[in-house]
């Protein structure tokens, strides 16, 4: 294997290589429902409230936020607090001889899975690094006797030595790629708490894997884990999908270089954005792609500052309907109709002869798929027709395309788009997502400002029009590339990182 594509690989301790997750939780619990009897009206700790409020957070910041929980205040007080109950630190500190007690009397156990793992992957000349909140992990890998398997630790002593925050910020985790000499980018991490993930995510890590041990895949994926794994058996580093990851075909845009921030300093960008698979995430069914709360209330941000629209496949109405937003430019049905702010409004002058021509397609369409194709999906959109395939059968799959070739020659004037698990018949004119941004770009009089960039964000086929049409003229981003061949000049992972990237300027 061409082992370049992967500079490190970085643990988590608890929960990932040793057994103590459950020894932490065990002497969490104990000490809060000890500091509980001595007031009124609380109830004992309950069994997410660990994995919620504590679980991956640095000692005084899981009290903290689990006294917080409870809406209870107490004074922080200092390091060297006495363990006890008067203060953050003393309660902290408290825990941390609950801790030592329980190890002491029960020992250290660790995960063989993927203490094998380990071992294998450094005979295959991988970096490790080992990371926790925890600052008795030195104490626990050499009890357990792990500890030669590491080249870095970054724990609780090395962070407040060296001034770090815990997660989920990222900061220990990028501090140990640093120590490895390793690119964030081209490294793994491993982490089975939320926060963890969310310190992966946050640190622009290549791959994010969620170990979910305990059942909660869900929760890791939902919060910035790439993949969930429930224990080390069978996964493998070589594998053409872990792969993937790493062989971008373009610069990422936060790449530790920052050659795209130098390219757009001292410009105004104005954003044009796919939606599907770019402001929200690739979902089963289209009519379930709801954009956060989050994703919207960084847009309406943004909008405030920049020009952005969002060009898509979607119709018009549908996109609208799911953003809401007054602010933005929206370009429906691959940009054969705009509607914008102060009247901005463009529909192709063929619309009454494409929409006709639909109609009938649509009739047709119904007809050949009728209890012969389940779970393929036909959505109409008032400028073409998207055939979805991602829920069905895989061997009813080549009876989609063999229906899409026949429309194409029962109809003139139709031409076929493919997109991920979904094919569209499409009007065969010279219109689309490309010709939408640069119309844009003129209508608003922004082609014509030297500070203004047009960055066009997408992760289809269908965004390739817009990547060629900006060359030499802005700059396309490409989400989640996997090595494809791309006229985009970036890429981003995730939507994520799409987030991120307007955080960035927002923060300017």
């Amino acid at each position: 294997m061409n082992k370049t594509y992967i500079d490190a690989l970085i643990f988590d301790l608890d929960g990932v290589i040793t057994q103590t997750r459950s020894t932490h939780k065990k002497a969490w619990e104990e000490l809060f429902n000890q500091f509980f009897e001595s007031l009124e009206g609380q109830d004992p700790v309950g069994p997410e409230d660990y994995s919620r409020y504590i679980d991956g957070k640095p000692r005084y910041e899981g009290v903290k936020s689990f006294l917080a929980s409870r809406d209870i205040s107490l004074p922080f007080g200092k390091l060297d607090d006495p363990p006890g109950n008067e203060t953050i630190c003393a309660l902290g500190n408290k825990k941390n001889d609950l801790f030592n007690k329980i190890v002491k009397e029960e020992g250290v156990e660790i995960y063989q899975d993927v203490v094998k793992k380990i071992s294998q992957w450094r005979k295959e000349g991988y970096k490790t690094a080992i990371v926790s909140s925890s600052k008795n992990c030195k104490m626990i890998i050499e009890k357990a006797g792990i500890d030669q398997l590491f080249d870095v630790r970054v724990d609780g002593k090395v962070s407040e030595e060296r001034g770090l925050q815990g997660k989920p910020n990222p900061d220990i985790f990028v501090e140990a790629a640093l120590e490895l000499k390793a690119c964030p980018t081209k490294s793994v991490v491993f982490e089975d708490a939320i926060s963890g993930v969310q310190a992966g995510a946050g640190g622009f890590f290549g791959l994010v894997v969620g170990v979910a041990r305990f059942g909660n895949e869900e929760e890791l994926l939902d919060h910035g884990a790439d993949m969930a794994i429930k224990d080390f058996e069978g996964f493998s580093l070589t594998d053409d999908g872990i792969q993937s990851f790493f062989q971008s075909s373009k610069p990422m845009v936060f790449e530790e270089d920052g050659r795209f921030f130098d390219e757009v300093a001292g410009k105004t960008p104005a954003f044009f954005l796919d939606y599907d698979g770019t402001l929200t995430p690739i979902v089963q069914r289209p009519e379930d792609a709801v954009i956060s709360d989050e994703m919207k209330d960084t847009l309406r941000r943004l909008a405030a500052r920049n020009t952005v629209a969002v060009v898509t496949g979607r119709d018009l109405d549908d996109v609208k309907n799911f953003i809401q937003l007054e602010d933005i430019i929206y370009s429906g049905s691959h940009g054969f109709v705009i509607s914008g702010p102060d009247d901005l409004y463009k529909e192709h002058e063929k619309a009454g002869e494409i929409v006709e021509l639909l109609d009938q397609v649509e009739k047709e369409l119904h007809k050949l798929f009728a209890d012969k194709a389940e779970g393929v999906q036909i959505d109409r959109k008032r400028y073409a027709i998207a055939i979805h395939y991602r829920n069905a059968r895989e061997s009813a799959v080549p009876y989609v395309f063999e229906v899409a070739d026949k429309m194409l020659d029962q109809f003139d004037g139709l031409k076929r788009g493919e997109g991920k698990m979904v094919l569209e018949l499409k009007p065969d004119i010279d219109w689309h997502k490309g010709k939408a941004v640069l119309w844009i770009m003129e209508a608003l009089g922004l082609d014509q400002k030297e500070d203004v960039i047009p960055v066009f964000i997408g992760d289809d086929v269908t965004d390739e029009d817009a990547f060629r049409a900006l060359q030499g003229k802005g700059i396309g981003i490409l989400v989640e590339n996997r090595g494809q061949k791309t006229a985009a000049k970036y890429s981003l992972k995730d939507v994520y990182q799409v987030r991120r990237l307007f955080e960035v300027f927002l923060d300017q």
